[in-house]
């Protein structure tokens, strides 16, 4: 040890040693030979003539000298090897905590992190933050711009919430496009909403790419609770739900976990496991509301509305559960059954009539849809201009590729394409959408609400002159009473629909109506 100063190289210091031990050695050879009565001169004068002397006394030394330059080499060699595990084991340890690609703490590190937290504390009220972090549009990015222009958006959100973070707070990136920052001795709501709203400022903007700027945006959601009763999987779930409240918020939005977001979640995971079962033992079913040509009131097919009979609450709105579905995933096996069943039962109707079918974005979204739809049709035996897909005005985005691929794909293959669900004040956008559209369908009660009873016959004609400048063609839909259908045709609207000749019918009694047409004109009588 106190040649470390002098002496830094291990080697050095271990032939050092041994040269000095070799020597002591011969040294103690010659003090022997002098108590035993040989002078120090004649000792030397003996050594001198005799050269084997020489050799005895250097033996010791080299001997030792030789032994420790072994065990220095042998030492630096372990040294270095320890050295350089202990560099691996690190670099290992970097790379099980960190995220590769922003150099944040992962998930694995946040369960490292609170845990250390929550036994070193000293104060159980202590609070903690959680606030995660979603893109919005970030499949779109990857899916459209590649994969290295996300990675570049991704690294630029992270390096900004790692910025924005204080002594206090710590950035971690959970996978994909989630991020999340864990504040310790977290101040008030107020508090932490300003500093989300700084956050929405610095964090959400533009992201240069190549030679132009990526717009970005997105939501927040923040659980907040004491150390005492924090557990991590909880936090992360109430987060996760206040930031699917905070989505809800058009544009960038962050919002707090609440007591009624986790009953809300209950009740929408109760519902889809009820509507999982239901598809199995039959408990949906469809409905077939007739459209007629509005000047003869013949005819000219149906629409298929969903219907579910729950167990115990009879019969439950769509609007009720269809943002479940569409959120859960479940839609799209919904829709595959009842785009099956809709087509059998207009199998049954011969060769004539369309049949309306709705249509949700996660369908159009999916690759296999198209191809879904064309066998469908070939198994059926049903034209492909007997069937109209009815989609949603704001389902289908325009920067959705893959949906807006799969409308073309339909179109081109005979496949009718309506747009409907508008408020009247966008209903004429219709006319402009990314994709063509065969047929607009107008919600009569929709147009009435904004125009107001008295406007509503100019409005409504105003909509269909629109129409017809483009060759698009109208159904006014839920019309009611008598009155409504000679708005309808006095606007010239060529379909109406609407339980103004009666409730929708059964697939059997569907099919009776178009049979009925080979014998004789079937006779709309108008509901009271």
């Amino acid at each position: 040890m106190m040649l470390n100063p002098y002496l830094p190289n291990r080697f050095r210091r271990y032939a050092f040693a041994g040269l000095a031990i070799g020597l002591l050695t011969a040294l103690a050879l010659y003090a022997g030979e002098s108590l035993a009565g040989v002078s120090s001169i004649q000792a030397v004068m003996r050594a001198a003539d005799f050269p084997f002397s020489i050799a005895l006394l250097s033996v010791p030394t080299g001997f030792a000298l030789i032994l420790a330059l072994a065990f220095g080499l042998m030492q630096s060699h372990l040294s270095r090897q320890l050295s350089s595990e202990r560099a691996a084991a690190q670099t290992l340890r970097q790379a099980a905590n960190h995220d590769s690609l922003t150099g944040l703490r992962n998930r694995r590190a946040l369960g490292e992190d609170v845990a250390i937290l929550l036994a070193d504390t000293k104060d159980p009220g202590t609070r903690l933050a959680l606030l995660l972090f979603d893109l919005d549009r970030f499949k779109f990015i990857n899916d459209t711009l590649g994969h290295g222009v996300g990675d570049t958006v991704l690294k630029a959100l992270g390096l900004r919430i790692g910025v924005a973070c204080n002594s206090a707070q710590r950035a971690y990136r959970l996978g994909g496009d989630e991020f999340l920052v864990l504040w310790e001795n977290a101040p008030c709501d107020a508090a932490i909403s300003e500093f989300c709203r700084g956050l929405e400022a610095t964090v959400f903007r533009p992201v240069d790419c190549a030679d132009s700027a990526l717009e970005t945006a997105g939501s927040i959601g923040i659980s907040c609770a004491d150390q005492g009763d924090f557990v991590l999987s909880d936090m992360l779930k109430r987060a996760d739900l206040a930031l699917y409240r905070a989505k809800e918020t058009p544009g960038v939005s962050h919002a707090f976990f609440s007591a009624d977001m986790d009953s809300d979640y209950r009740l929408r995971r109760e519902l889809e496991a009820d509507m999982r079962s239901g598809l199995t033992s039959g408990a949906f079913g469809i409905e077939y509301l007739p459209v007629y040509e509005a000047q003869s009131m013949q005819p000219t097919g149906f629409s298929a509305k969903l219907k579910w009979t729950h167990p115990v609450h009879g019969d439950v709105a769509p609007t009720k559960f269809m943002p479940v579905a569409e959120e859960s995933g479940l839609v799209v096996m919904i829709g595959k059954w009842m785009l099956a069943e809709a087509l059998l039962a207009a199998q049954s109707w011969g060769r004539s009539g369309e049949i309306i079918v709705p249509v949700s974005k996660a369908q159009l979204s999916d690759p296999g849809f198209s191809c879904l739809v064309e066998t469908l049709l070939k198994d059926t035996g049903v034209e492909a201009q007997r069937l109209v897909l009815d989609v949603r005005a704001r389902a289908v985005p325009e920067d959705d590729l893959v949906a807006m691929a799969t409308i073309a794909r339909l179109r081109s293959a005979g496949v009718r394409i309506a747009v409907s669900d508008f408020s009247a004040g966008i209903a004429g956008l219709a006319m402009s959408r990314p994709h063509p559209v065969d047929r607009v369908r107008l919600d009569l009660a929709h147009i009435k609400a904004i125009a107001g009873q008295e406007r509503f016959a100019v409005m409504l004609g105003l909509f269909v002159q629109l129409a017809r400048t483009v060759n698009t063609q109208v159904t006014l839909t839920g019309v009611d009473g008598p009155t409504d259908v000679e708005s309808a045709i006095a606007a010239g609207v060529l379909e109406v629909e609407g339980r103004f000749a009666g409730p929708s019918l059964s697939a059997r009694k569907a099919s009776a109506v178009f049979q009925s047409r080979k014998t004789k004109t079937p006779v709309v009588r108008l509901a009271s």
